[in-house]
């Protein structure tokens, strides 16, 4: 055990070690009384008597507050019982026979110092011992050496006990009014894939944190039903596997801690706004009986994905002080992993759209491109038995490859670098290009009619909408067998509209017409709304996209 760990959130030891400090004091300052009420008075040879027994029983105190934690949580309020009495014995014996009880001295001090306490912390409360201590040196010297009354016993006992007194004071100031709860690092890496890291860096961060010889984190293993167990003794981690019903039942309240023996049959938990409980029975901790660790701090934490429990050994002293420090670790697993879980969701639920947005990519593309190629090739093998001549055929063939092998390197350079950002384009001319290509390769007419021109559209958009267009004219022509598709866009106060009207067969009139999932789903994405009806002859879309979006 470290030196700045001896008293580092130790409470027990330091209110025994004042205790014992103090009676030593007092004991001193009673043997070398001068006064008639002193060592030598019948009054003296009691109160020497009950303050030696008082220096014994503090003496045993600090074994006691070294050795078990158990018994300094549990002796705690009978020990304050004793102490308050102690103080009235003291008072009466060594007080009663002066005006003592009418001097501010301690009052105005312990004023001075909890006022620096609560101000300014244990910086100004030690500056403000060292002044006090510093001006009543000065002052009794003065008084001494000017022949003025002061009796230096008296005097000099009260500087001792301002001396203890300042020390309780910085170490309250320090420790006490600072904050117990160290500062958890982030663990670096892209949300969604630092799980374990997070794990393997919280039992890093306990075993620095606390001195402590081991640690263990149990958490339920995502979708599978069995729980998934770290452990970390300084040389590795460890990873095991427990059954589903391993720890059934040992989970107590989210983020509270506890001390836990389990041979002795004892635990200490803490409790939301009020003092830790000590409870004496057997102690259900089957994670502390996996790892085969008798006295513990476990804290239970709940995850998105079910409960989990930190277990912490082999710390120097742990007392009631830890549990603070316990239960934010366990509050910080809780919230960092719920964190990872959604982050893994959002990258599953990317990824999917993702995907969704590839596979209308290509079926709008080249599966549409593919089958209308294919219509091509049979009426050129058509035209090559009829004895034409097929060579201008093969070059706008041939043209159409270059210009669908373009899109598709596009669409690759667009997966590459994600989304486009800002830029806008005017969609008037991305329309016209597409609806030249679109005329030629399916033989029938495509006619363009903006509303206004230019109508700029950002990127993303633009390629959206091309991709809905190429579906709709593609489906004009090879399951309407239309000669001639009219498309309207118009960029107006409810947002961007589109009326896509076809002259072919249409659907018949005694059912309602099916909707071509490809352009709804990229509708539905856009936050826009479909709607088809029968054009007689043939089919009219139409497509509402809020302004947001253009």
């Amino acid at each position: 055990m470290t030196r700045s760990r001896m008293f580092a959130r130790r409470t027990g030891k330091v209110l025994a070690a004042s205790r014992a400090a103090m009676a030593l004091v007092f004991l001193i300052a009673l043997s070398i009384d001068p006064s008639e009420s002193g060592s030598s008075s019948t009054g003296g040879h009691v109160m020497f008597g009950l303050l030696a027994g008082y220096l014994a029983g503090a003496t045993a105190l600090i074994v006691i507050a070294w050795r078990s934690w158990w018994w300094e949580f549990r002796l705690a309020p009978w020990v304050h019982a004793v102490d308050t009495l102690a103080f009235v014995i003291a008072v009466y014996f060594s007080e009663a026979t002066r005006a003592d009880f009418n001097s501010p001295f301690m009052a105005l001090t312990a004023f001075l110092l909890i006022s620096a306490t609560l101000r300014w912390g244990w910086f100004a409360v030690a500056l403000t011992s060292v002044a006090l201590v510093l001006l009543n040196v000065v002052i009794g010297a003065g008084l001494f050496a000017l022949d003025l009354p002061i009796e230096p016993y008296r005097y000099g006992r009260r500087l001792m006990y301002l001396c203890v007194l300042s020390i309780m004071m910085v170490w309250l100031g320090g420790e006490q009014r600072g904050p117990r709860i160290a500062s958890m690092p982030r663990t670096p890496g892209t949300p969604g894939e630092r799980r374990n890291a997070i794990l393997v860096d919280a039992l890093s961060f306990v075993r620095g944190a606390l001195q402590a010889s081991g640690a263990a984190i149990a958490v339920p293993h995502g979708e599978e039903p069995w729980t998934e167990v770290l452990r970390d003794t300084g040389y590795a981690v460890i990873v095991d596997r427990l059954g589903p019903e391993a720890l059934e039942g040992s989970f107590g309240e989210p983020d509270r801690a506890a001390l836990i023996d389990r041979a002795r049959g004892r635990r200490i938990t803490s409790r939301a706004g009020s003092y830790p409980l000590a409870i004496s029975g057997p102690v259900n901790a089957p994670l502390a009986a996996h790892c085969g660790i008798v006295e513990a701090m476990i804290v239970s934490f709940e995850t998105a994905a079910g409960p989990g429990q930190l277990l912490i050994w082999g710390v120097p002293d742990m007392c009631i002080d830890d549990l603070p420090l316990v239960e934010a670790i366990g509050h910080h697993l809780s919230t960092e992993l719920d964190r990872e879980d959604l982050a893994e969701l959002a990258q599953a639920a990317s990824a999917a759209a993702l995907r969704d947005s590839l596979a209308r990519d290509l079926h709008d593309s080249v599966a549409q491109f593919l089958a209308g190629t294919l219509f091509r090739l049979e009426a050129l093998s058509r035209w090559i038995r009829e004895g034409h001549d097929p060579t201008r055929e093969i070059h706008d063939l041939k043209a159409a490859l270059r210009r669908e092998q373009g899109e598709l390197r596009a669409m690759i350079q667009r997966l590459r670098r994600g989304e486009e950002g800002d830029r806008r384009t005017d969609l008037v001319e991305e329309l016209e290009t597409l609806f030249g290509e679109m005329s030629q390769h399916w033989r029938i007419a495509v006619q363009l009619e903006p509303q206004i021109r230019p109508m700029p559209v950002s990127i993303g958009l633009a390629h959206e909408l091309r991709q809905v267009l190429r579906e709709a004219v593609a489906n004009a022509a090879r399951h309407g067998h239309c000669g001639k598709v009219v498309v309207a866009v118009g960029l107006g106060g409810p947002g961007l509209t589109l009326r896509i009207a076809d002259d072919g067969e249409g659907f018949p009139a005694d059912s309602a017409p099916p909707r071509p999932r490809s352009i709804s789903e990229r509708v539905e994405a856009l936050g826009g709304t479909l709607s088809i009806c029968h054009n007689h002859p043939g089919v009219l879309l139409e497509i509402a996209l809020p302004n947001r979006i253009a």
